[in-house]
């Protein structure tokens, strides 16, 4: 019995070192979100995992709630950063205004800065991060910082796990431009046009983009942007042929319809007078016999009146 609560009190001393070994590195960092604006935020095919992409140059934010549940007179937070993978961090430094959370309670942090594809080295490059909640004994005086600093992995928490990537100015616009002619040719494919010059020029719009695949395929990203422009460029002259087309068609059966409508009343106008006259010549043909029979009439009065010679 006596072992037995030896090894009971083990394990139970085992598993409490491990919550507190645990407990610091993961507790109270309860997520981050990476905000917008960013280009894309899911699952990528080229990168087969999720990603966050931004352009170079644009405004980055990673927010990153904070939980003190570990420090019943508040915990003083000096520094967020977010350490990457190419060597460099991005830090929020509050450590001139260190901001407390009080006990129980959950303070918002922003890291921002500017994303820079020279730094990212590549977009090939699906980036790993780690980040680091620094904090310090005191709000005010000499301050030092708590071991250990809380840190959580790009890939510590439950549901996508987005890898960083930047992209060049020149990779963007391509992708943005490849993007939008999909669009159009989606909502409008090739076989939709009627109208030959439209068709053809569409066909040539296709051809482009797909030249612009080739380029961005092999990363000479502005060759890409030129096609991709140019196929936009083709698709909408081939779209405003195919409405210019469509609008003479219309007027064209428009102008049948009015021509035959025409035709149609000048006719029943011809009947409608063919009748008239009809009408005319039955009404005489009606007093012309009127006329005989009342002449008869006459005829048979005279004779039943005509003295009888003696």
């Amino acid at each position: 019995m006596k072992k037995f609560s030896t090894i009971l009190f083990s394990i139970m001393l085992c598993a409490l070192i491990s919550m507190f070994a645990i407990g610091p590195v993961q507790a109270y960092i309860e997520g981050f979100i990476w905000l917008p604006p960013y280009m894309k935020k899911g699952y990528d095919s080229h990168y087969e995992e999720y990603v966050v992409i931004y352009k170079h140059g644009s405004s980055v934010n990673l927010i990153v709630p904070v939980k003190n549940d570990w420090y019943p007179n508040g915990l003083n937070v000096s520094k967020v950063i977010i350490g990457f993978d190419w060597g460099q961090n991005k830090t929020l430094n509050i450590s001139a205004n260190i901001e407390q959370v009080g006990w129980q309670e959950t303070e918002v942090f922003t890291v921002s800065f500017t994303a820079d594809a020279t730094e990212a080295v590549s977009s090939d490059w699906a980036h790993e991060y780690t980040i680091y909640v620094e904090h310090v004994n005191a709000t005010t005086g000499p301050t030092e910082i708590v071991s250990p600093t809380w840190e959580v992995d790009w890939n510590d928490f439950s549901g996508p796990d987005y890898k960083f990537v930047v992209f060049s100015t020149d990779q963007a616009d391509a992708l943005d431009l490849s993007e939008e002619y999909d669009s159009y040719a989606s909502a409008y494919p090739t076989w939709s046009f009627n109208n030959i010059n439209a068709s053809q020029l569409a066909g040539q719009a296709s051809i482009e983009a797909s030249l612009g695949d080739t380029h961005y395929t092999r990363g000479d990203y502005a060759s890409a942007e030129t096609r991709y422009q140019n196929a936009l460029d083709l698709y909408s002259q081939a779209l405003a042929a195919e409405a210019e087309w469509e609008t003479k068609v219309e007027e064209a059966n428009l102008e049948i319809a009015l021509t035959e409508a025409d035709a149609n009343l000048s006719t029943a106008i011809a009947m409608l007078r063919q009748a008239d006259a009809a009408m005319t010549q039955a009404y005489a043909w009606i007093l012309f016999g009127l006329g005989f029979v009342f002449m008869g009439i006459a005829t048979i009065v005279y004779a039943y009146r005509k003295p009888v010679a003696g």
